[in-house]
């Protein structure tokens, strides 16, 4: 049964804040990434090392709240046009003022420009590419993520491509259909990286293609049914002990994988980590405890949330930029001063997208509403 609470209810009351907190939790874990565990040459970077998986945490959401859109607006007879505009201003203004910045440095940058530079600006990814969003598909063919000003966007190359194909799905199929889909794209996508696995084809190809990510995203739609489903989430909100249960369970395989050493990514890794973070999310939005509301609902992961998309984009280059300027080197932290200036950039990363959030993304996502609407 259709969940129309869900639908009319909370829909309209807007955001809901342990989503932001959710959305948080994903940046901070790139943001451990990128500022530690791969700069910081010491032993406690190893208790983060699944930090990387922060993306897997975003791909799993952008399933959940994609697809619970369009659900909810699959009758709609603006139903495309108003999806896409809506996508439209929220990702591609502060993604083409980026790529503006980057298009204009890179002939700058490779003509006087010294190494530690040219790794932050270059075209090894062809420019055209990030335009259509097919970087993901240079990054795979050459083996390597470019710059580092726009080598994180592989991952919004993958949103984007979902966003083409699931509104289809979603309008066509009927709810059978798309939970038949849905589990087929988890089934589908680890047998897809084990194929390129076993056929010796690079990492990179399994890891940056929509076809071998879309068990995460498709755990997502999974949940956006479950969600609007009254019996299933019913279920799901009275048996929290089985998620629970679940979500230890994933978690004992995570850390056991990863104090083995193994690396599973070529083959269920990411299908065990999507569901996981499900998991997750089924605990923190079916009938929350005491915990999930304060860790999740705190201020810090909420706010990290809000402005997650600004930050998510710019965290990289900057601190390559603040590296390169201060000490002429790629960013390591390795003393008090490169310490310092790697908190700087973190801080000026912030700033910036609060800056961005205040007085770009919410007026022009405020204006989308406003103007477009499901109708």
């Amino acid at each position: 049964m259709y969940n129309s609470r869900l639908a009319n209810g909370e829909r309209k009351r807007g955001r809901v804040r342990e989503l932001d907190g959710i959305r948080g939790l994903a940046i901070l874990l790139i943001l451990i990434l990128h500022y530690f565990v791969e700069i910081a040459p010491t032993r406690y970077a190893l208790l983060f090392r699944l930090a990387w998986s922060g993306v897997d945490l975003f791909f799993v959401l952008s399933g959940f709240l994609i697809a619970g859109i369009l659900l909810d607006a699959r009758n709609s007879a603006s139903y495309y046009k108003t999806f896409y505009l809506r996508r439209f201003y929220r990702i591609i203004p502060l993604y083409a003022i980026w790529l503006g910045i980057f298009v204009i440095t890179v002939p700058a940058v490779g003509a006087r420009g010294g190494p530690p530079l040219t790794e932050t600006f270059n075209a090894y990814i062809p420019l055209w590419t990030y335009f259509l969003f097919l970087q993901n598909f240079a990054i795979a063919i050459k083996q390597g993520f470019g710059s580092y000003w726009m080598g994180i966007t592989w991952s919004l190359a993958v949103e984007e491509q979902f966003y083409l194909v699931l509104p289809l799905l979603v309008r066509r199929l009927t709810g059978k259909g798309l939970l038949a889909g849905s589990i087929g794209a988890i089934l589908v996508a680890p047998a897809l990286r084990f194929l390129f696995h076993l056929s010796g084809s690079k990492p990179l190809v399994a890891y940056t293609l929509l076809p071998t990510r879309a068990d995460a995203l498709a755990f997502g739609v999974l949940l956006a049914l479950a969600y609007r489903n009254e019996k299933v989430w019913h279920w799901l909100s009275a048996n929290r002990t089985a998620i629970y249960l679940v979500f230890l369970l994933l978690m004992v395989g995570i850390i056991a994988w990863t104090i083995l050493g193994l690396d599973l990514t070529a083959t269920i890794g990411f299908s065990w980590l999507a569901a996981f973070y499900a998991s997750l999310m089924v605990l923190v939005l079916a009938k929350p405890g005491a915990l999930e509301r304060r860790v999740f609902g705190s201020p810090v992961l909420v706010k990290l949330g809000t402005v997650a998309y600004a930050v998510y984009l710019l965290h990289s280059g900057i601190l390559h930029l603040y590296h390169y300027f201060i000490f002429h080197a790629t960013p390591i932290v390795n003393n008090p001063p490169t310490l310092f200036v790697t908190l700087l950039a973190l801080f000026t990363t912030l700033a910036l997208a609060q800056i961005s959030w205040v007085y770009l993304e919410n007026p022009l996502i405020r204006k989308a509403r406003l103007r477009y609407d499901y109708y």
